[in-house]
């Protein structure tokens, strides 16, 4: 009898334990759903994130379904209007082919590239030929007769102003010495010489910071599939108004197979300071602005507002807003710019 009470007792009590225990999962169950409804109170458009509702439902612009939206961190901002920082996971960063690289300072290499002809310019010669002319027949002028005479005089004065043409022109002190020398025009400028030739160059104004005298350049001839290594000699000093470009001479020393006005490329790599570059696919370009995702934490991704320097053959050169050390995103950004953009409204719409 004794035993059959306790064992009526144990039974009354796990019924009581297990109606606890059914209750306290229920209430928690109940807090939870309500919790997920809370979370999921606001629905969007991931096309349109501008549309949102606080019920299921469909985009009224495209039709697409509206998805929930859950806030997993607090309201962020930062200096550009319209982002906030996005948090990734790493299967949805390996899906999207989202990669990372450390902000590093490197020697700036920039390859200034144009478009050229063979020379012919066949005004310059003239003009070249008219001043030797003038040249030969002053010299041949007895100075001891004629020293201060009307003559001596008006034949100096035309010879600086040809002289000054010639240098408006394109020809250098150095040219200008030689066919002095030589008592005759450069005939470059009409054929290719035998032993040589002269490439005309035009650069753009925006690069001729970049080009000096006895500057080495590579010239490409497509015609003949060869290549030659080459010397600046000079550089116009007017821009074209029509092309802003500015030509430029270089001599190379090539065979009899060129043609005058024969079409080449010419490339002239430069080295400047030691600066931070980034790959170009790193730079989200607005037009008005230059974006770059900085991951903080791992699986964050910071918007930072960039000003960029020299367009290298690396990249860009930053000149302001990162730092050396700091790790940046390198591809797979289109998919970061378009979350910080839908984050950032619809933070928005939260607040």
């Amino acid at each position: 009898m004794y035993k059959t009470k306790n064992v009526i007792l144990l039974v009354v009590l796990a019924v009581f334990v297990v109606g606890i225990c059914w209750f306290i999962a229920r209430d928690r169950r109940s807090l939870k759903r309500h919790q997920i409804e809370a979370e999921a109170q606001a629905w969007y458009c991931p096309m349109h994130p501008w549309i949102k509702s606080d019920k299921p439902g469909v985009c009224p612009i495209c039709g697409m379904a509206l998805v929930p939206w859950h806030q997993h961190q607090k309201a962020a901002s930062t200096d550009i209007p319209g982002y906030v920082p996005v948090d990734i996971s790493q299967e949805k960063q390996q899906l999207a082919a989202i990669r990372t690289a450390i902000v590093a300072k490197k020697t700036i290499t920039k390859t200034i590239r144009a478009a050229g002809i063979v020379a012919y310019d066949e005004d310059l010669y003239k003009a070249e030929m008219q001043y030797v002319e003038d040249y030969i027949a002053l010299k041949r002028l007895d100075r001891r007769i004629n020293q201060g005479s009307y003559t001596i005089i008006d034949a100096e004065r035309k010879l600086k102003e040809e002289r000054l043409d010639l240098i408006h022109m394109g020809a250098t002190e150095e040219a200008i010495s030689q066919i002095e020398k030589n008592n005759f025009p450069d005939h470059t400028l009409l054929v290719p010489h035998g032993q040589g030739a002269v490439i005309f160059a035009q650069i753009f104004g925006q690069d001729l910071g970049f080009v000096d005298v006895g500057q080495k350049a590579k010239v490409e001839i497509p015609d003949l599939q060869e290549t030659y290594d080459g010397i600046v000699k000079s550089i116009d000093p007017i821009i074209d108004p029509d092309s802003r470009t500015a030509r430029v001479r270089i001599y190379i020393n090539a065979n009899g197979e060129l043609h005058s006005n024969e079409f080449v490329r010419v490339s002239m790599p430069v080295e400047l300071d030691e600066a931070i570059v980034i790959p170009r696919d790193a730079i989200m370009d607005t037009g008005l602005r230059k974006i770059v995702f900085v991951e903080k934490d791992e699986g964050t991704f910071e918007p930072r507002l960039i000003q960029t320097g020299w367009e290298t053959d690396d990249g860009f050169e930053v000149k302001s807003g990162l730092k050396e050390g700091e790790r940046i995103v390198v591809s797979g950004n289109f998919l970061l710019d378009s979350e910080a953009r839908v984050e950032a409204v619809l933070q928005e719409g939260a607040l």
